[in-house]
């Protein structure tokens, strides 16, 4: 695609979706530097987003994708926004879901944050290589691989990358089960510049445990200071299932022992409710900490927010300074 009447400032999270977190006619967003560790108001056009992003060059020739993300930007939109309505999971059909899927196989790859770590794969995949040996002719012949690619070539890679992810990775967010999440105003969700945070509590020691595919795994998408959808491995419905089967039996019959070993049995019916029914599931305010900590592990270096108040980012970045860029693969 040639690049005509094409906007220069491109954005790497879609600006409807920032516009959910602002406040005020001249949609004004709150944001958060984790470098600075300062936070600033500003229009919703100013922020996630860079001149030519999406812009490369490729045998001489100009070309650009931002063409192609505006158009699934302008079919997602309306998705979202009958769900905020509508307040319900039972707004999106099967068909919606399967492009909300391809949208978040997208979302995934587009970002600067992305870029970042595909930049750096050859120097740590040099590193690695220098530790397990000494022997300077291995590691020519593979120099080529190690060469960190300057920002032409990151973005070629990056955007090939993205642009073929729907039918690598669509898939694994459309199995997922889908529950819409509820918080008070009093405490909003917040937005990172790589919205899509994942979060598994299942140990898989060295192999990782943050794939799409990997049993356990969570994953997290604000849609509004007070929604977000959570896309979970089903493995977590069925033990939801098992558990509210379980409760209901020991009620009928003992029902003073369930009361007095377990803190929160309508949690987990109510859960199971907001499955079955596509209804928001209200988190207390020790889930919107971790979901919230989770959009601040992710994001490459700002956070959104429609307050000015972003004390949990400035505590997690006291106690890890090295959360100031977002997380890097790790090779063992």
């Amino acid at each position: 695609m040639t690049k005509r009447s094409i906007a220069k400032v491109q954005h790497y999270i879609p600006q409807f979706l920032l516009r959910n977190f602002s406040q005020g006619k001249k949609d004004h967003v709150h944001v958060f530097d984790k470098r600075t560790r300062k936070s600033f108001p500003t229009n919703v056009k100013n922020i996630a987003s860079e001149s030519g992003f999406y812009d490369f060059e490729f045998k001489g020739h100009k070309l650009t994708v931002e063409p192609s993300l505006s158009s699934i930007e302008a079919k997602v939109k309306p998705l979202l926004q009958r769900l905020l309505d509508l307040d319900n999971l039972s707004a999106l059909s099967v068909d919606d879901r399967d492009l909300l899927s391809v949208f978040f196989s997208i979302q995934l790859a587009r970002t600067r944050y992305f870029r970042e770590q595909w930049r750096s794969l050859p120097e740590m995949l040099g590193q690695k290589l220098r530790a397990m040996t000494e022997n300077e002719e291995q590691i020519k012949n593979v120099e080529e691989y190690m060469r960190v690619p300057d920002e032409n070539e990151t973005k070629a890679e990056t955007i090939k990358f993205m642009m073929s992810a729907p039918k690598d990775f669509a898939v694994h967010f459309a199995r997922k089960t889908w529950v819409l999440l509820r918080t008070e105003k009093k405490t909003p969700f917040v937005i990172g510049d790589n919205p899509l945070a994942l979060q598994n509590m299942n140990d898989m020691g060295p192999r990782g445990n943050l794939g799409l595919a990997i049993p356990g795994i969570e994953i997290y998408f604000p849609l509004f200071p007070t929604r977000a959808l959570g896309l979970w491995c089903q493995s977590h419905e069925e033990l939801i299932r098992k558990g509210v089967q379980k409760l209901r039996s020991l009620s009928q019959a003992v029902p003073n022992l369930v009361a007095a070993i377990i803190s929160d049995p309508p949690r987990i019916e109510q859960t199971l409710i907001a499955i079955e029914s596509g209804c928001p599931l209200l988190y207390d305010r020790e889930n919107v900490v971790n979901f919230n900590s989770l959009q601040v592990r992710y994001s490459e270096r700002f956070v959104f927010s429609c307050s000015d108040n972003f004390d949990l980012a400035l505590e997690m970045l006291s106690d890890h300074p090295e959360l100031e860029a977002g997380p890097r693969v790790q090779m063992n």
